[in-house]
């Protein structure tokens, strides 16, 4: 019986350190400032939190007046 006692125990302790992690809810909450991490500059990750984005994402798509 001691010994379910302790795995019972190990994997609650496991389930913890899991959920100690960043939440989603983090995410929102930062001021985002993004910044490359690799050369192409195609994924950009947040100073602040580490939140990854693609950088085609940030970009404000205009619409061109001269192509239609």
């Amino acid at each position: 019986m001691y010994i379910i006692e302790l795995i019972v125990k190990l994997l609650k302790e496991k389930e913890k350190r899991a959920s100690a992690g960043i939440n989603n809810t983090d995410y929102e909450k930062c001021e985002h400032v993004f910044l490359p991490i690799d050369s192409t500059e195609k994924i950009l990750a947040c100073t602040k939190c580490g939140y990854l984005i693609k950088a085609e994402e940030l970009k404000v798509k205009t619409k061109n007046p001269f192509e239609d």
